[in-house]
């Protein structure tokens, strides 16, 4: 609930924002655009810290923008300052250090100075400080060595060094992108080709120039970090969104006319595919759970098909309509399909597993043995001890060693003296044991 609510709100910041600075077709153009997209739809449906970041950054983001036209800029910029901090406390320091390296970039590229004469950085800075100090002074009170741990560990060695375990190539979040901004990923090419430019008058601010630098730096950013995820690059999206809504008509009314093919042929497609089901998913020995799918990927393919076909229809003479059209129909569409996830849940959640332990048993040691579902606990509503795993825990079981076992010989003294527990593994972990005998169902 709380993703999702954050980004119910980060799409009404971006009406706001787009309703300010062009117009209000525009504002329910880029809030179509920010439903319908793939990576702003499935992170507002998962628990991650990623969406409340996106949202404080938005927020950050729409405060400058308005305060760069507004008569009274002064409290647009201070709320500006407000959600630079409570990014800070969702996520670090990087809420703050992006919005100020982009500022910078934009007055260097542009030769436009005035927005920091308008950050009211006399109160803003204050006011930034009083809200992320006092957390970070209690944690390194509580703990000596925090200020080390998050500064050093969890920024700089997270984003210079492989310590995170979370390589990939440089090119990672091209890919991301491409995906991630279906089914605008046209546009959204479209608008990062043409972005760049300066305005026509020296010193006026750029409201486009400005959102495309932001857009560009979060991509070029995270691809030279040694750190990488998918959700890395969200706080782009809702910018991409105004980028988008802020395209040329023509130029936007050829793209929800391919994109509007597109939909239709992706709900041809899926709809062949839910009627052939069991011929589609490859044969493994989890396919009964991908079974129950072919009715959800119906559903799915009729929607995609009436949305694409009533655009195609109606030629796209009011790109308004066809935005909102396709956006919401993407956004169902999507949505159906993370309701439908539940169907193959055992492949990926622990609630199962929660549910397998008996409730007069549940007092009973459980081991998670080199390996750990981080949503097993949730289903189980206690922890479990950690064999032969650290992971992203590493700090906190050195805090509470006695919350795990480093040693696999020590985990099987321990089960072995025990007349009741439980163990979570692989399947290949399980075998292993078995085959040396180790006592256990």
């Amino acid at each position: 609930m709380y993703s999702a609510l954050t980004a119910l709100a980060g799409m009404a910041l971006v009406w706001m924002v787009a309703r300010g600075l062009w117009s209000e077709a525009a504002a329910w153009r880029a809030a179509a655009v920010l439903c319908g997209m793939l990576m702003f739809v499935a992170l507002g449906q998962i628990l991650t810290l990623d969406m409340s970041l996106t949202f404080c950054m938005t927020l950050s983001l729409a405060g400058f923008l308005i305060a760069q036209t507004a008569a009274r800029p002064k409290p647009w910029m201070l709320l500006a300052w407000a959600a630079a901090a409570l990014g800070v406390l969702t996520k670090g320091v990087i809420a703050a250090a992006i919005p100020a390296a982009v500022l910078t970039l934009y007055s260097l590229y542009s030769r436009d100075f005035a927005p920091w004469r308008r950050l009211h950085a006399r109160w803003g800075l204050p006011l930034f400080l009083v809200i992320t100090l006092p957390w970070h002074w209690l944690a390194a009170r509580r703990l000596d060595d925090f200020l080390q741990f998050y500064f050093v560990h969890e920024h700089l060695a997270r984003y210079l060094t492989p310590s995170a375990d979370r390589q990939q190539p440089w090119w990672f979040f091209g890919w991301v992108f491409l995906a991630g901004t279906v089914p605008w990923t046209l546009s959204a090419l479209r608008a990062l080709g043409g972005g760049w430019r300066r305005s026509a008058v020296p010193a006026e601010f750029n409201p486009a120039l400005f959102l495309w630098i932001w857009v560009v730096f979060i991509g070029v950013f995270f691809s030279i970090s040694d750190s990488k995820l998918m959700p890395y690059i969200l706080p782009a999206m809702p910018a991409l969104a105004l980028l988008i809504a802020a395209l040329p008509a023509r130029s936007l009314q050829r793209d929800l006319r391919l994109t509007a093919v597109i939909t239709l042929m992706a709900g041809v497609s899926l709809g062949y595919a839910s009627l052939h089901w069991p011929r589609v998913i490859a044969s493994s020995d989890r396919s009964g759970y991908f079974l129950g799918l072919a009715k959800p990927v119906g559903q799915i393919a009729v929607l995609l098909a009436v949305s694409g076909l009533f655009v195609l229809l109606q030629h796209v003479r009011n790109a308004n309509r066809a935005t909102v059209f396709l956006g919401v129909g993407w956004c169902l569409a999507w949505l159906l399909l993370i309701r439908a996830a539940a169907l193959v849940a055992p492949v990926y959640s622990g609630v199962r597993l929660g549910a397998g332990i008996p409730a007069a048993e549940r007092g009973a040691p459980v081991y998670s043995v080199a390996t750990y579902d981080q949503s097993l606990t949730f289903y189980l509503q206690r922890p479990v001890t950690l064999v032969r795993y650290r992971g992203e825990l590493d700090y906190g079981l050195r805090k509470a060693p006695d919350a795990g076992i480093a040693d696999e010989e020590e985990f099987l003294r321990r089960w072995s003296l025990q007349s009741q527990a439980f163990a979570v593994m692989e399947k290949s972990m399980f075998d292993d044991l078995k085959r040396r005998r180790v006592p256990m169902r």
